[in-house]
């Protein structure tokens, strides 16, 4: 995928593509997740903030287009969050570990991103925690 065709994405085209009926019109109070989502979907990926970001992470949706925008994210804000430091990285720990092996190369953006906040001495435990967590998910096994 290029960078401008990625720009044009929002999650309406995404589920459109995957064959996911448009939301129903509201007919009444919405809980506040479905309501966010209805409130971001026409929003192009590249322009969603780092809260958007984090809650498409811990939901799942459309991994494959939002985790390589978090790793991008995260290569130039390592600890970035909207509540707190470190939230966009941790929010990777929602996606499934049976992601990483298929993709490898951001995988290795992860890695890499890990290990440098680990040199960082003044993180926050909770947050070199969740790197020890990242790390041992998104271990790859040696090919021979």
């Amino acid at each position: 995928m290029n960078a401008g065709t990625h720009h044009q994405l929002t999650f309406a085209t995404l589920d459109r593509q995957k064959g996911i009926p448009d939301l129903p019109p509201v007919t009444g109070e919405e809980y506040p997740l479905p309501a966010w989502y209805r409130a971001v979907r026409e929003t192009p990926l590249e322009e969603l903030g780092v809260e958007d970001i984090c809650k498409a992470c811990r939901q799942q949706i459309h991994l494959e287009h939002v985790v390589p925008l978090t790793l991008r994210l995260l290569q130039s804000e390592p600890l970035a969050g909207e509540m707190y430091d470190g939230e966009l990285l941790a929010s990777l720990k929602s996606v499934p570990s049976d992601y990483w092996p298929t993709h490898v190369a951001e995988a290795a953006m992860l890695k890499s991103v890990c290990e440098e906040v680990r040199k960082n001495d003044t993180i926050p435990d909770e947050v070199r925690q969740d790197v020890v967590e990242l790390l041992t998910r998104t271990t790859l096994p040696r090919s021979a």
